[in-house]
């Protein structure tokens, strides 16, 4: 139990961190992220975040038991219903910014329909691990406090 507390602690400094980054990158530079407007490294992270960090489910529209049952045991035993709720649309570092948006959306094929293709995944873009993500999707690295709307 000890060894749980000092990871969870190590954990949060982390997270802490991270979420200063975060806010530093969202206030100081008003340029595009490269994966927000090159598919290819964009499917480059996301993927990396399928492998590494826990990114998903692949299909949140369905019940996903076994995904919700990892993650409420990673996260400390939090009854599933809980982990749930921790969700790439509510993370500190989920931007949905409007110049998020236009970033997303020059990056998206005209015929893919930018702004319908936005909202239809709910897209946003993750700063943390540095590629677009969907509202409804989540990560081991979630951390309370989002979205980012400035």
């Amino acid at each position: 139990m000890i060894y749980n507390n000092m990871i969870k602690k190590l954990v949060d400094e982390i997270r802490k961190v991270l979420l200063a980054e975060v806010k530093e990158a969202t206030q100081n530079d008003k340029k595009c992220p490269p994966a927000a407007t090159d598919a290819l490294l964009n499917t480059k992270n996301r993927n990396k975040a399928i492998k590494k960090l826990g990114y998903g489910p692949a299909n949140p529209g369905l019940p996903n038991k076994e995904f919700w049952q990892k993650k409420s045991e990673m996260w400390d035993d939090i009854p599933t219903s809980e982990a749930k709720t921790m969700l790439c649309g509510n993370c500190a570092a989920f931007d949905i910014s409007p110049h998020m948006r236009k970033c997303i959306k020059g990056g998206l094929d005209e015929a893919v329909g930018g702004e319908e293709t936005i909202n239809a995944g709910q897209l946003g873009y993750c700063h943390m691990h540095k590629f677009k993500c969907a509202a409804k999707r989540t990560c081991d690295t979630w951390v309370a406090g989002g979205p980012i709307k400035k």
